[in-house]
């Protein structure tokens, strides 16, 4: 299953790439919204889940870069990381196949909405 982590800080980006390997993901990485973009509009391969965070550097922000997701995969879960709440009024509702994450967070909480969102 390729995941796709669009995440700024090297420290967080690289223990979700290890604890998604250590679970049998093949995990790609985007430091900024702007390469996001280019992975999604240009696949390795198809991505089955989106983990990004809501604040990123660059022309598109985490909230764009789900959005351009949901366009080439409809059905695609998501979940959007954030340390500020109140940047999520940007997003609005979220789906069924949408999940927030606040941080900070410890990897096995991000797993438990990992496994729920992929259970569905």
């Amino acid at each position: 299953m390729g995941v796709l982590i669009v995440e700024d800080e090297v420290l967080i980006r690289d223990i979700l790439m290890e604890e998604l390997r250590s679970h049998g993901h093949d995990v790609y990485e985007a430091p900024t919204g702007d390469e996001a973009a280019r992975l999604i509009e240009d696949p390795p391969k198809d991505f089955t889940l989106l983990i990004t965070d809501v604040h990123l550097p660059g022309q598109h922000d985490g909230i764009d870069v789900g959005r351009l997701m949901r366009r080439r995969y409809p059905s695609l879960p998501i979940i959007y990381t954030t340390g500020r709440p109140d940047a999520l009024v940007k997003l609005g509702s979220l789906g069924p196949r949408d999940a927030v994450v606040l941080k900070p967070y410890t990897p096995s909480q991000l797993m438990d909405v990992i496994r729920r969102l992929l259970a569905h």
